[in-house]
């Protein structure tokens, strides 16, 4: 199916699907995004490193990645923010995440190829801003039960050098 024949109510859901992640991160809900996803989600954030090798010395070198997560991982990193043990998100970092430029790039019978701009806004300690911003790719995968599901993600960010450590779910 090509995606300029999507019907009107795919694509809401697809917009509900996004618009209900944003909250439920936005709002600290981290068990129940953890229901957004699919078992075998994979969910990375290359980073593009500014290389000093001759030019095309690193074409065949893996990205760097600063997030390479499986549905475990991120199960076991939402277990140990909850714990309060976690300095990065303690007391929990206050974001608000914007979605924009949803644009369905693939379709099959049962997955989706989406394409979208994020940005966060974060304040920690009542006092520290910062943002970030960036595109993701994603892979949505049709479920009977719960309507979509989170299959893969890649986040790049359109930072050189990062604000701060990063803690939280894109």
């Amino acid at each position: 199916m090509e995606t300029s024949q999507l019907d009107v109510e795919l694509r809401l859901r697809i917009h509900e699907f996004y618009a209900r992640e944003t909250m439920l991160l936005d709002d600290g809900r981290l068990d129940e995004w953890l229901r957004l996803l699919a078992p075998d989600v994979r969910y990375t954030m290359p980073f593009p490193e500014s290389s000093t090798h001759p030019l095309g010395d690193d074409d065949d070198l893996p990205p760097f990645l600063l997030f390479n997560d499986d549905y475990e991982s991120l199960k076991l990193r939402i277990a140990r923010l909850a714990t309060g043990l976690a300095p990065g998100e303690t007391p929990r970092t206050i974001t608000q995440r914007i979605v924009s430029d949803i644009l369905v790039t693939d379709v099959s019978d049962q997955e989706l190829s989406v394409r979208s701009s994020v940005l966060v806004f974060l304040v920690r300690h009542e006092r520290h801003e910062n943002f970030f911003i960036g595109k993701r790719q994603d892979v949505l995968r049709r479920d009977e039960g719960s309507g979509l599901l989170l299959a893969a993600r890649a986040i790049t960010l359109a930072h050189s050098v990062l604000p701060r450590a990063i803690s939280i779910f894109f």
